[in-house]
């Protein structure tokens, strides 16, 4: 199982600590952005959302970080 893991991780230029922050960050972002959306839906034009967290924003962020990855894992092919 661990070797599943490692092999995946390495495939995307990572290590197992950094793609385990790296998923911590994204499921804290989009918590984050759940509930401020929750409380947006609820609040009407009472509550603006922060832009850091809008859906757009965060569309964004992950498009960056799967590009971000994608070169990482374009790296690690190169240097086979």
């Amino acid at each position: 199982m661990f070797k599943i893991y490692t092999k995946h991780t390495a495939s995307v230029g990572e290590t197992v600590f950094e793609h385990f922050k790296f998923a911590i960050d994204v499921a804290k972002d989009m918590f984050i952005s759940s509930v401020l959306l929750v409380v947006h839906g609820c609040t009407g034009g009472l509550f603006v959302m922060p832009e850091k967290y809008n859906i757009c924003s965060m569309a964004e962020r992950m498009c960056e970080a799967k590009e971000d990855r994608l070169s990482k894992q374009k790296e690690v092919e190169d240097d086979k």
